[in-house]
């Protein structure tokens, strides 16, 4: 083979070779995946307004696919990270088990320079956790049954059989239960914590026989009252106001709510932590914090979002000025503490 015909070879075998290694880019680029952030949170109707107002906005703002799992399940959690093999990515969980499970290092430490505390109550964020929106435990009541002029307007009234007679509905829980006895029994709300248990169980003594149901779950206390099984009923604020609105004789008071949260935490060694963070804050931007309370019945957690809510809608949801300062944030540090040996104690009474 002769020299021309030898370079002309070595051309055609660069070219070659140039040609493979773009077509080996290309498919790398037309098979890579999108990146993917799992989510679990709680489910149903909730879960859908959260995929529209915040998971589908985040998914087009980052380039990501969030993969959402139900329901939260904190056992798997735990066996997650104690195996080291952890495919959540953010959790929803109860602030209460945020606070215990960061302390048993379950949970990574939140980075605030990506996630902003502004417009946060301070008592609802910890190193593991920031609230998600907010609810209250509040009285509700059937409005066939008591007027909008007379209807059990503290927890006092609450527990006032004769004033307000017919049956009631509480938590079966001591969580929260034991907050709105001891508000019945003139405990003033700066007062409350830490928990005086023997004056709570005592002054639960004195309805125990008017409660017909010990309610489970968050869609019994509008069930019971709209179909009048009970008159009264502690239940939490949302599921309320939504079934007020769907035209179910019931309504609440904000008085002497007991406000919780929902809150987002990080799994230990989760896969995408960094984008986990990320996630958490674009949540919690006013933005998406008013998209999702302005379409289901939970207050934003970030308070720059009212401005940006109707004044229907703020009312509704007790973020008035006026019902802001008359309801009391739950002491989840107390609870940590205490809950295990209190809710025995609970549960013992309930049979006695």
């Amino acid at each position: 083979m002769n020299s021309k015909k030898i370079g002309l070879s070595i051309v055609l075998l660069l070219l070659l070779l140039s040609i493979m290694g773009c077509g080996k880019n290309d498919t790398k680029g037309s098979t890579s995946k999108v990146k993917e952030l799992v989510v679990v949170d709680w489910g149903g109707p909730y879960t859908e307004v959260h995929k529209k107002m915040s998971f589908e906005p985040f998914e087009k703002e980052y380039g990501v696919k969030v993969i959402v799992v139900t329901p939260p399940d904190t056992g798997k959690l735990k066996a997650m990270v104690e195996s080291e093999n952890v495919e959540w990515d953010v959790v929803s969980v109860g602030n209460d088990f945020a606070i215990r499970a960061g302390k048993e290092g379950l949970l990574e430490k939140l980075d605030f320079d990506v996630i902003s505390k502004e417009g946060l109550s301070e008592e609802l964020v910890n190193d593991y956790a920031v609230p998600e929106n907010l609810f209250s435990t509040v009285i509700a009541y059937n409005t066939d049954t008591f007027s909008a002029d007379n209807y059990p307007k503290t927890w006092a009234d609450f527990w006032d059989t004769e004033k307000f007679p017919g049956s009631r509905a509480l938590y079966k829980s001591p969580f929260w239960t034991l907050e709105s006895a001891l508000l019945a029994d003139g405990v003033e709300p700066e007062n409350l914590y830490p928990l005086d248990v023997d004056r709570a169980f005592a002054k639960l003594d004195e309805i125990k026989d008017h409660v017909k149901v010990w309610w489970t779950a968050g869609a019994q206390p509008p069930d019971l009252l709209s179909t009048n099984e009970v008159s009264l009923s502690s239940a939490w604020s949302g599921r309320i106001t939504a079934a007020n609105t769907e035209g179910a004789p019931v309504d609440l008071e904000f008085n002497q709510g007991i406000i919780f949260t929902n809150s987002w935490a990080v799994p230990k060694g989760a896969p995408n932590k960094e984008l986990a963070m990320k996630f958490i804050a674009f949540t919690l931007a006013p933005e998406q914090q008013a998209a999702l309370s302005s379409a289901y019945d939970n207050a934003p957690a970030n308070s720059n979002a009212l401005p940006l809510m109707s004044e229907e809608a703020i009312n509704r949801l007790g973020q008035s000025p006026e019902n802001q300062g008359k309801q009391i944030i739950t002491n989840s540090e107390w609870w940590v503490e205490n809950f295990d040996k209190v809710d025995e104690r609970f549960q013992q009474w309930l049979l006695e």
